[in-house]
């Protein structure tokens, strides 16, 4: 089992890894060394492991250790809950966290790879799987936040569909919507390879794609035993200020307060990434496949859906980091190696300053 086990990673997802992680030390630990206040630079790892544990960190640590409230509901439960699991064997809930964002960030690099290679060549999988762990916001994947464990499971979904098989598509896209709001939506995907597999004859086993919105169902079944709301998770949204509003208007209210220069930082970071996921989809149309597109859309979308009058691009810089078709289109994109390179070097820089911002309580996304 071991010997299968690591036989999913070869020399160039390790290196990948490691430069990731890389990137995650020295901007954790400039973040701390490089300003005044009260540290001992021989605590090297605490010093590091602090700038994984900011912001919506401190819900899901919360979740853990004291359950859900009326406010907590928004966050979903499986993250937590492996926390909590972890931390009862005696494990530091702030530790539990960054080990299983880690540990699934390895597995996303194992099974990206694979699927980038159903049809791609290697070297394009190769730099598709570069650009995603280099990503200015891929230090959420080693954060004490849900991106590394839905990334991982919305993959393995893909991987099982790609192969046909349903039952652990089911599972997988089950578990993605246990962690994600968005997971649940991974049943529309599905249904479309399942329906390209079987040409359209339905059988019995398309039954197990229902396990997908089944995530949800768990979820609202627990809220309405422990808050006596099932839709919790939705009405917690008016904590965060979020309401309705079209996706086009979301992009051009964000517009208005950049130019009006509010929180200019914000808006600029958050229309920046938005614009840029906006157009590699749009690069993407009849050039991936129309499960990956799909996929990519309904991401993008379901945000723009519930702005915040004060940030209506509120996330967007994480959101759109999980879209993993995005990267596939890029390696595509990118024929010569130069090309290649700058793209690494502007990414990892980016990575490297936004998460030093993160690392010393600065909101990103």
């Amino acid at each position: 089992m071991f010997r299968r086990l690591f036989s999913l990673f070869n020399l160039d997802i390790i290196t990948i890894y490691l430069a990731h992680q890389l990137l995650i030390v020295l901007a954790g630990y400039f973040a701390v060394i490089f300003f005044p206040g009260h540290y001992d630079p021989r605590q090297f790892f605490a010093l590091v492991g602090q700038g994984l544990n900011r912001w919506d960190a401190g819900w899901y640590l919360r979740i853990a250790q004291e359950g859900y409230n009326q406010k907590s509901a928004a966050f979903f439960p499986l993250y937590p809950l492996l926390i909590h699991l972890l931390s009862r064997l005696g494990v530091d809930p702030a530790a539990a966290g960054i080990f299983i964002s880690n540990l699934s960030l390895a597995g996303i690099l194992a099974i990206f790879y694979r699927l980038a290679s159903m049809d791609y060549d290697p070297q394009t999988s190769r730099r598709a799987m570069w650009y995603l762990a280099l990503f200015p916001t891929a230090f959420y994947l080693s954060a004490i936040y849900t991106e590394s464990l839905y990334l991982l499971l919305v993959l393995l979904t893909f991987y099982f569909l790609r192969q046909g098989r349903w039952l652990p598509a089911g599972l997988c896209g089950m578990l993605a919507a246990s962690t994600r709001n968005t997971g649940v939506f991974l049943l529309f995907p599905g249904l479309w390879e399942y329906w390209r597999a079987t040409k359209g004859k339905i059988s019995k086993d398309v039954l197990f794609l229902a396990l997908i919105p089944a995530g949800l169902l768990f979820f609202m079944i627990f809220l309405q035993a422990e808050l006596g709301n099932p839709l919790a998770f939705v009405e917690a949204q008016q904590f965060w200020h979020r309401s309705f509003a079209w996706p086009w208007l979301s992009v051009e209210q964000a517009a208005v307060l950049l130019w009006e220069n509010r929180s200019f930082g914000r808006q600029l970071l958050d229309l920046s990434f938005t614009l840029a996921g906006l157009a590699l989809f749009f690069m993407s149309l009849g050039k991936e496949r129309p499960s990956y597109t799909l996929f990519a859309l309904i991401g993008l979308l379901v945000p723009l859906f519930s702005p915040a009058p004060h940030a209506p691009l509120l996330s967007m810089p994480r959101f759109v980091m999980v879209l993993f078709p995005i990267y596939l289109t890029l390696a595509r994109l990118v024929k010569v190696e130069r090309g290649h390179n700058f793209i690494l070097a502007l990414t990892s820089s980016l990575f490297f300053f936004l998460y030093l911002l993160f690392a010393r309580g600065y909101w990103v996304a």
